[in-house]
């Protein structure tokens, strides 16, 4: 790949998978909710389409319902209105079997913006609001926001108290209000419903690859970068490890081609996930992961910043070495592969 290419590569990459470019106005308190008014049209009472979600991973399917939601608003002429919770409703519903989180709520938000919604209306979900019934969340909640003409859901959608709002419960309300009710198929990949669940399950076994066909994009998480044992430094290999929080999906061993991104640059990197086994590590702190990320062309100081961290490619398993000098010769033949997809120094990607 020529060098230009691998550079557009890295600088396309990182702002499709970290929403670069798209921001989140500061939100209007409602009661129990949060809005973003994105287009700066929102008329709170005015006419509206709705889709209502929880968006967990913002994925293909989701971002095929909001296309659609979409459609039906510019054929109406009125405004797109996303619906979502945060938290996740799962967090609150199933405490005990909590998914982890292939967002956080701040880039869910942001990953919702980015698919040019008018507005986006954030409920606090907690067991108060579990207990609500579908009736009440359509004709007080729902309508107190907006005159809303249709309503668009996924297929497999249920609201309110004990799941008792489901497509044909809410199809009969809707048609009783004069809203129009549309409940999605859901997309498919390989013949199988795109889902968060199918999502972690290939992060958990480090299928980079297999899980950007069904999310659009990498996958990546937020961290800080941590003083650690120094032997990169002492190899010649900049190294940044990034301690991130055991809430996200991400695969938790193995080497990767990967992106560091810190603030407005992206550097090439190696990512090992995990404790590096060819060392004697302290242990991390509860609660906690580790990203060694080896730069490619990166001379400077990270330490205590906020970083992302992107997974571009499976390379290898994380093994013990038998020596020093095979486990650099290893390192480099992987940055070697990092630098053939996506070059060998950091670009800019934020102006």
């Amino acid at each position: 790949m020529a060098g230009g290419a691998r550079e557009a590569m890295l600088r396309s990459i990182t702002r499709r998978s970290l929403f670069l470019g798209t921001s989140l106005p500061e939100p209007r308190e409602l009661e129990g909710a949060k809005l973003y008014d994105l287009s700066g049209r929102w008329e709170p009472g005015g006419a509206a389409v709705v889709a209502i979600g929880a968006f967990d991973g913002v994925h293909i399917g989701h971002q095929a319902l909001i296309a659609e939601a979409a459609s039906d608003a510019r054929r109406r002429g009125v405004p797109l209105l996303l619906v979502t919770f945060d938290p996740d409703p799962a967090w609150v519903l199933a405490p005990d079997h909590r998914d982890r989180q292939i967002l956080s709520t701040e880039d869910r938000l942001r990953g919702l913006a980015s698919l040019a919604p008018d507005a986006i209306v954030a409920y606090r979900f907690d067991e108060e609001f579990a207990a609500t019934p579908y009736e009440e969340f359509f004709t007080e909640r729902l309508l107190g926001l907006a005159e809303v003409l249709s309503v668009h859901v996924g297929e497999d959608f249920a609201l309110g108290r004990g799941g008792r709002g489901t497509i044909d419960a809410l199809r009969v309300l809707s048609g009783a209000l004069g809203i129009q009710l549309f409940g999605h198929e859901l997309v498919e990949v390989d013949g199988r419903p795109v889902s968060a669940t199918r999502i972690r399950a290939l992060l958990d076994e480090g299928s980079i690859r297999a899980s950007y066909e069904l999310i659009g994009r990498y996958p990546f998480v937020r961290g800080r970068v941590m003083r650690g044992r120094g032997e990169g430094r002492g190899l010649g290999i900049p190294t940044a490890n990034v301690h991130f929080s055991c809430s996200y999906a991400f695969p938790r061993e193995g080497v990767f081609v990967g992106i560091l991104c810190d603030g407005g640059v992206a550097w090439p990197a190696a990512v090992n996930l995990g404790n590096p086994p060819s060392f004697e590590s302290a242990p991390l702190r509860e609660g906690t992961w580790l990203a060694e990320a080896s730069l490619l062309g990166f001379a400077g100081d990270l330490y205590e910043r906020e970083v992302s961290v992107v997974l571009v490619e499976r390379l290898r398993a994380s093994r013990k070495f038998a020596s020093e000098a095979e486990l650099v010769a290893t390192v480099r033949a992987n940055l070697g592969q990092v630098a053939h997809l996506l070059g060998d120094a950091g670009e800019k990607v934020v102006e």
